[in-house]
Protein backbone atom coordinates (compact mmCIF):
# COMPACT_ATOMS: atom_id res chain seq x y z
CA UNK A 1 0.00 0.00 0.00
CA UNK A 2 1.28 3.41 -1.04
CA UNK A 3 2.76 5.68 1.62
CA UNK A 4 0.10 8.40 0.91
CA UNK A 5 -2.63 6.12 1.53
CA UNK A 6 -1.65 4.86 5.19
CA UNK A 7 -1.88 6.46 8.48
CA UNK A 8 0.94 8.54 9.57
CA UNK A 9 2.04 9.62 12.94
CA UNK A 10 6.10 11.33 13.97
CA UNK A 11 7.70 12.55 16.39
CA UNK A 12 11.44 14.62 16.61
CA UNK A 13 14.61 13.64 18.46
CA UNK A 14 17.23 16.22 17.98
CA UNK A 15 15.98 18.16 15.44
CA UNK A 16 15.46 15.09 13.59
CA UNK A 17 11.69 14.03 12.22
CA UNK A 18 10.78 10.41 12.44
CA UNK A 19 7.55 9.18 10.54
CA UNK A 20 5.94 6.01 11.48
CA UNK A 21 3.32 4.81 9.25
CA UNK A 22 0.10 1.91 9.75
CA UNK A 23 -2.94 0.47 8.49
CA UNK A 24 -4.69 2.33 11.25
CA UNK A 25 -3.57 5.31 13.72
CA UNK A 26 -3.68 2.95 16.19
CA UNK A 27 -0.67 0.58 14.37
CA UNK A 28 1.14 3.85 13.39
CA UNK A 29 1.18 5.06 16.66
CA UNK A 30 2.47 1.47 17.79
CA UNK A 31 5.45 1.44 15.71
CA UNK A 32 6.34 5.04 16.83
CA UNK A 33 6.18 3.91 21.01
CA UNK A 34 8.53 0.66 20.04
CA UNK A 35 10.51 2.46 17.88
CA UNK A 36 11.02 5.33 20.27
CA UNK A 37 12.99 3.52 22.35
CA UNK A 38 15.49 3.14 19.97
CA UNK A 39 17.11 6.50 18.85
CA UNK A 40 20.27 6.99 16.38
CA UNK A 41 23.00 8.17 18.10
CA UNK A 42 26.40 9.03 15.77
CA UNK A 43 25.49 5.81 13.20
CA UNK A 44 24.24 3.64 15.80
CA UNK A 45 20.79 2.63 16.91
CA UNK A 46 20.90 3.20 21.27
CA UNK A 47 18.34 0.82 23.63
CA UNK A 48 16.83 3.78 25.36
CA UNK A 49 14.65 1.66 27.34
CA UNK A 50 18.13 0.68 29.03
CA UNK A 51 19.55 3.92 29.13
CA UNK A 52 20.48 5.01 32.36
CA UNK A 53 20.09 8.56 34.33
CA UNK A 54 23.69 9.52 33.84
CA UNK A 55 23.71 7.58 30.29
CA UNK A 56 21.20 10.18 29.32
CA UNK A 57 22.70 13.24 30.79
CA UNK A 58 25.87 12.81 28.78
CA UNK A 59 23.90 13.19 25.87
CA UNK A 60 21.75 15.73 26.93
CA UNK A 61 25.16 17.52 28.03
CA UNK A 62 26.35 17.18 24.17
CA UNK A 63 23.78 18.73 22.88
CA UNK A 64 24.19 22.13 25.50
CA UNK A 65 27.71 22.09 24.03
CA UNK A 66 29.14 25.79 22.74
CA UNK A 67 25.67 26.78 23.36
CA UNK A 68 26.58 27.60 27.51
CA UNK A 69 29.66 29.26 29.15
CA UNK A 70 32.20 26.70 30.47
CA UNK A 71 31.05 28.23 34.35
CA UNK A 72 27.39 27.53 33.49
CA UNK A 73 28.07 24.03 32.51
CA UNK A 74 30.37 23.41 35.95
CA UNK A 75 27.32 24.19 37.98
CA UNK A 76 25.27 22.48 35.62
CA UNK A 77 27.34 19.54 36.20
CA UNK A 78 28.18 20.02 40.11
CA UNK A 79 23.79 20.14 40.19
CA UNK A 80 23.78 16.80 38.30
CA UNK A 81 26.37 14.99 40.53
CA UNK A 82 25.15 15.54 43.55
CA UNK A 83 21.71 14.13 43.25
CA UNK A 84 22.66 11.29 40.73
CA UNK A 85 24.93 10.37 43.97
CA UNK A 86 21.66 9.68 46.26
CA UNK A 87 21.09 6.14 46.94
CA UNK A 88 17.69 4.13 45.94
CA UNK A 89 18.14 1.07 47.38
CA UNK A 90 20.17 -1.56 47.66
CA UNK A 91 23.94 -0.38 46.59
CA UNK A 92 22.06 1.74 43.71
CA UNK A 93 22.22 5.55 43.12
CA UNK A 94 20.09 7.14 40.95
CA UNK A 95 22.41 7.93 38.27
CA UNK A 96 22.94 4.16 37.76
CA UNK A 97 19.13 3.81 37.40
CA UNK A 98 17.35 3.33 34.53
CA UNK A 99 15.65 6.91 33.42
CA UNK A 100 12.17 5.20 32.81
CA UNK A 101 12.13 3.61 36.13
CA UNK A 102 12.91 6.86 38.06
CA UNK A 103 9.61 7.66 39.51
CA UNK A 104 8.25 10.62 42.46
CA UNK A 105 9.31 8.16 45.19
CA UNK A 106 12.78 7.96 44.00
CA UNK A 107 13.31 12.06 43.70
CA UNK A 108 11.54 12.50 47.27
CA UNK A 109 14.29 10.00 48.91
CA UNK A 110 17.36 11.72 46.87
CA UNK A 111 15.62 15.58 48.13
CA UNK A 112 15.35 14.60 51.74
CA UNK A 113 19.36 12.85 51.32
CA UNK A 114 20.78 15.96 50.30
CA UNK A 115 18.75 18.16 52.78
CA UNK A 116 20.52 16.57 55.45
CA UNK A 117 24.17 17.21 53.48
CA UNK A 118 23.70 21.31 51.79
CA UNK A 119 21.78 23.95 51.76
CA UNK A 120 17.95 24.04 50.39
CA UNK A 121 18.60 26.33 47.85
CA UNK A 122 21.06 23.85 46.22
CA UNK A 123 18.61 20.91 46.68
CA UNK A 124 16.07 23.10 44.67
CA UNK A 125 19.12 23.83 41.91
CA UNK A 126 19.18 19.87 42.11
CA UNK A 127 15.71 18.78 41.35
CA UNK A 128 15.09 21.56 39.12
CA UNK A 129 17.97 20.49 36.76
CA UNK A 130 16.26 16.79 37.05
CA UNK A 131 13.25 17.89 35.76
CA UNK A 132 14.45 19.77 32.91
CA UNK A 133 16.47 16.58 32.11
CA UNK A 134 13.14 14.79 32.35
CA UNK A 135 11.28 17.20 30.35
CA UNK A 136 13.76 16.06 27.35
CA UNK A 137 13.11 12.77 27.98
CA UNK A 138 9.55 13.51 27.33
CA UNK A 139 9.96 15.01 24.18
CA UNK A 140 12.62 12.75 23.35
CA UNK A 141 9.84 9.18 24.00
CA UNK A 142 11.94 7.91 26.50
CA UNK A 143 9.20 8.83 29.14
CA UNK A 144 5.81 9.03 29.37
CA UNK A 145 5.78 11.87 31.71
CA UNK A 146 8.34 13.26 34.34
CA UNK A 147 8.25 12.39 37.53
CA UNK A 148 9.64 15.66 38.79
CA UNK A 149 6.64 17.59 38.25
CA UNK A 150 4.76 17.18 41.29
CA UNK A 151 7.31 17.89 43.64
CA UNK A 152 7.41 20.67 45.38
CA UNK A 153 10.78 22.64 45.94
CA UNK A 154 12.25 23.00 49.29
CA UNK A 155 11.16 26.25 52.01
CA UNK A 156 14.21 28.18 52.79
CA UNK A 157 15.42 28.00 56.38
CA UNK A 158 18.95 29.40 55.88
CA UNK A 159 20.02 32.64 57.02
CA UNK A 160 20.12 35.24 53.87
CA UNK A 161 23.20 35.38 52.28
CA UNK A 162 23.55 39.38 53.00
CA UNK A 163 23.84 37.97 56.26
CA UNK A 164 26.34 35.11 55.99
CA UNK A 165 28.60 35.50 53.19
CA UNK A 166 27.16 38.70 51.44
CA UNK A 167 27.63 40.22 54.52
CA UNK A 168 29.34 44.04 55.06
CA UNK A 169 32.15 44.27 57.68
CA UNK A 170 32.05 47.07 60.60
CA UNK A 171 34.11 49.51 60.42
CA UNK A 172 35.91 47.53 63.68
CA UNK A 173 35.96 44.55 62.31
CA UNK A 174 38.11 45.78 59.10
CA UNK A 175 40.34 47.43 61.19
CA UNK A 176 41.19 43.93 63.33
CA UNK A 177 40.97 41.73 60.61
CA UNK A 178 43.88 44.05 58.37
CA UNK A 179 45.55 44.21 61.88
CA UNK A 180 46.12 40.26 61.54
CA UNK A 181 46.17 39.64 58.12
CA UNK A 182 49.58 41.98 57.27
CA UNK A 183 52.02 38.33 56.59
CA UNK A 184 49.30 36.90 54.65
CA UNK A 185 50.53 36.69 51.11
CA UNK A 186 47.11 37.57 50.02
CA UNK A 187 46.94 41.07 52.05
CA UNK A 188 47.24 43.56 49.04
CA UNK A 189 44.78 41.37 47.10
CA UNK A 190 42.62 42.08 50.29
CA UNK A 191 43.13 45.65 50.06
CA UNK A 192 42.45 45.56 46.77
CA UNK A 193 38.65 43.70 46.63
CA UNK A 194 38.08 46.15 49.59
CA UNK A 195 38.91 49.21 47.85
CA UNK A 196 37.27 48.28 43.93
CA UNK A 197 34.42 45.98 44.95
CA UNK A 198 35.55 43.88 42.25
CA UNK A 199 35.04 40.18 43.01
CA UNK A 200 37.75 37.84 44.09
CA UNK A 201 37.78 36.09 40.52
CA UNK A 202 38.01 39.14 38.49
CA UNK A 203 40.92 40.57 40.62
CA UNK A 204 42.47 37.31 40.32
CA UNK A 205 41.93 37.24 35.96
CA UNK A 206 43.63 40.69 35.80
CA UNK A 207 46.89 40.96 33.87
CA UNK A 208 49.11 44.35 34.37
CA UNK A 209 48.06 45.55 31.23
CA UNK A 210 44.08 45.80 32.45
CA UNK A 211 45.27 48.65 34.52
CA UNK A 212 45.69 51.66 31.78
CA UNK A 213 44.40 55.38 31.75
CA UNK A 214 43.71 55.44 35.05
CA UNK A 215 41.12 52.66 35.22
CA UNK A 216 41.29 48.83 36.00
CA UNK A 217 39.45 46.92 32.99
CA UNK A 218 37.13 44.41 34.23
CA UNK A 219 37.30 41.79 31.18
CA UNK A 220 37.51 38.04 32.60
CA UNK A 221 37.07 36.25 35.70
CA UNK A 222 38.84 32.82 37.54
CA UNK A 223 36.18 30.14 36.31
CA UNK A 224 36.09 26.59 37.63
CA UNK A 225 35.40 24.17 34.24
CA UNK A 226 34.63 20.44 34.64
CA UNK A 227 38.29 19.77 34.17
CA UNK A 228 39.67 22.98 36.87
CA UNK A 229 39.87 26.48 37.55
CA UNK A 230 41.19 28.64 34.30
CA UNK A 231 41.04 32.47 33.69
CA UNK A 232 37.68 32.65 31.20
CA UNK A 233 37.43 33.93 28.08
CA UNK A 234 34.89 36.84 29.31
CA UNK A 235 33.63 38.52 32.52
CA UNK A 236 30.39 36.85 34.60
CA UNK A 237 27.92 38.49 33.04
CA UNK A 238 27.63 40.81 30.23
CA UNK A 239 27.08 43.92 32.79
CA UNK A 240 30.57 42.53 34.66
CA UNK A 241 32.87 43.74 31.64
CA UNK A 242 33.75 47.29 33.13
CA UNK A 243 36.07 50.10 33.61
CA UNK A 244 36.76 51.05 37.20
CA UNK A 245 38.17 54.13 37.75
CA UNK A 246 41.59 53.75 39.86
CA UNK A 247 41.92 55.57 43.16
CA UNK A 248 44.96 56.74 45.28
CA UNK A 249 44.40 53.26 47.44
CA UNK A 250 44.22 51.28 44.50
CA UNK A 251 47.68 52.90 42.41
CA UNK A 252 49.41 52.15 45.99
CA UNK A 253 48.33 48.65 45.81
CA UNK A 254 49.30 48.07 42.66
CA UNK A 255 52.46 49.58 42.62
CA UNK A 256 53.81 47.67 45.98
CA UNK A 257 52.52 44.45 43.25
CA UNK A 258 54.42 45.46 40.22
CA UNK A 259 56.87 47.89 41.06
CA UNK A 260 58.02 47.67 37.28
CA UNK A 261 54.75 50.04 36.39
CA UNK A 262 55.45 53.34 35.48
CA UNK A 263 54.03 56.22 37.50
CA UNK A 264 50.45 56.68 35.09
CA UNK A 265 49.99 52.97 36.46
CA UNK A 266 50.67 51.45 33.14
CA UNK A 267 52.91 48.66 32.71
CA UNK A 268 55.56 48.70 30.00
CA UNK A 269 56.17 45.87 28.74
CA UNK A 270 55.01 41.99 28.25
CA UNK A 271 51.50 41.64 30.31
CA UNK A 272 51.77 39.42 33.71
CA UNK A 273 49.19 38.18 36.32
CA UNK A 274 48.44 41.38 38.87
CA UNK A 275 48.04 38.87 41.42
CA UNK A 276 48.77 35.76 41.89
CA UNK A 277 49.14 32.37 44.63
CA UNK A 278 52.39 31.72 46.86
CA UNK A 279 53.54 29.25 44.39
CA UNK A 280 53.12 32.30 41.33
CA UNK A 281 50.38 30.44 40.19
CA UNK A 282 46.56 31.00 39.40
CA UNK A 283 44.58 32.02 42.35
CA UNK A 284 42.21 29.78 43.59
CA UNK A 285 39.09 32.22 45.21
CA UNK A 286 38.35 29.15 47.40
CA UNK A 287 42.00 29.10 48.59
CA UNK A 288 41.17 32.88 49.43
CA UNK A 289 38.59 31.79 51.74
CA UNK A 290 40.46 29.53 53.83
CA UNK A 291 42.52 31.82 54.26
CA UNK A 292 40.43 34.28 55.40
CA UNK A 293 38.71 31.83 57.77
CA UNK A 294 42.21 31.13 59.55
CA UNK A 295 42.89 35.02 59.91
CA UNK A 296 39.62 35.15 61.36
CA UNK A 297 39.94 32.87 63.82
CA UNK A 298 43.56 34.33 64.86
CA UNK A 299 41.93 37.68 65.20
CA UNK A 300 38.86 36.24 67.29
CA UNK A 301 36.02 37.78 64.70
CA UNK A 302 33.19 35.96 62.79
CA UNK A 303 34.24 33.87 59.59
CA UNK A 304 33.52 35.46 56.05
CA UNK A 305 34.15 34.82 52.53
CA UNK A 306 36.50 37.74 50.05
CA UNK A 307 32.62 37.84 49.26
CA UNK A 308 32.56 40.48 52.42
CA UNK A 309 34.90 42.96 51.36
CA UNK A 310 32.61 43.73 47.97
CA UNK A 311 30.24 44.07 50.33
CA UNK A 312 31.54 46.18 52.22
CA UNK A 313 32.94 48.79 49.55
CA UNK A 314 28.98 48.95 48.48
CA UNK A 315 28.01 49.57 51.96
CA UNK A 316 30.70 52.24 52.93
CA UNK A 317 30.19 53.63 49.25
CA UNK A 318 26.34 54.28 49.54
CA UNK A 319 27.49 55.80 53.31
CA UNK A 320 29.71 57.62 51.90
CA UNK A 321 26.61 58.92 49.59
CA UNK A 322 27.59 57.68 45.94
CA UNK A 323 24.66 57.79 43.55
CA UNK A 324 23.44 54.17 43.31
CA UNK A 325 23.69 54.53 40.34
CA UNK A 326 27.23 54.62 39.49
CA UNK A 327 27.00 52.23 42.33
CA UNK A 328 25.47 49.72 40.42
CA UNK A 329 28.06 49.99 37.13
CA UNK A 330 31.19 50.40 39.01
CA UNK A 331 30.07 47.03 40.74
CA UNK A 332 28.71 45.39 37.73
CA UNK A 333 25.45 44.40 38.38
CA UNK A 334 22.73 44.27 35.28
CA UNK A 335 19.75 44.95 37.74
CA UNK A 336 19.83 47.90 40.44
CA UNK A 337 17.43 45.59 42.48
CA UNK A 338 20.53 43.02 43.37
CA UNK A 339 23.01 46.45 43.87
CA UNK A 340 20.70 47.70 46.58
CA UNK A 341 18.88 44.74 47.89
CA UNK A 342 21.84 42.47 48.56
CA UNK A 343 24.75 44.75 48.46
CA UNK A 344 23.86 47.91 49.90
CA UNK A 345 23.77 46.81 54.09
CA UNK A 346 22.25 49.43 55.95
CA UNK A 347 24.94 49.71 59.47
CA UNK A 348 23.22 50.04 63.07
CA UNK A 349 24.96 53.02 63.38
CA UNK A 350 24.04 54.67 59.68
CA UNK A 351 19.98 53.86 60.88
CA UNK A 352 20.55 55.88 64.07
CA UNK A 353 22.50 59.07 62.78
CA UNK A 354 20.12 59.38 60.08
CA UNK A 355 17.24 58.69 62.36
CA UNK A 356 19.00 62.02 64.47
CA UNK A 357 18.18 64.24 61.22
CA UNK A 358 14.62 63.90 60.87
CA UNK A 359 12.69 66.63 62.51
CA UNK A 360 8.91 66.46 62.85
CA UNK A 361 7.98 70.43 64.30
CA UNK A 362 4.73 69.85 63.64
CA UNK A 363 3.06 67.37 66.24
CA UNK A 364 1.56 69.28 69.59
CA UNK A 365 2.68 67.83 72.78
Amino acid sequence: MDNKRKKCVTFTYRRKRYYFYGRTMSEACEKMLRQKLFIKNDGEWINNSRITLEGYFRQWEQTRTGTVKQSTERTVFMNFKRIALCETGEGKTLGKTLLRFIDKTMILKAQKQLAAKVSSASVNNSVSLLKRICDDAVTDGILVQNPCVRIKALKRIEPQARDTSHRALTKKETRIFFRYAGKSHYYDLYQFLINSGMRCGEAAALYTDDVAGGFIRVRRSVTRTSSGYRIGDDAKTTAGIRDIPCTDALKAIIMRQRPALTESVEYCGRSVPLFCSPKGKLIIPSNVDTDIRKICKIAGIEPFTSHAFRDTFATRAIESGMNPKTLQEILGHSSYGITMDLYAHVMPSTKVREMKRISITDIPH
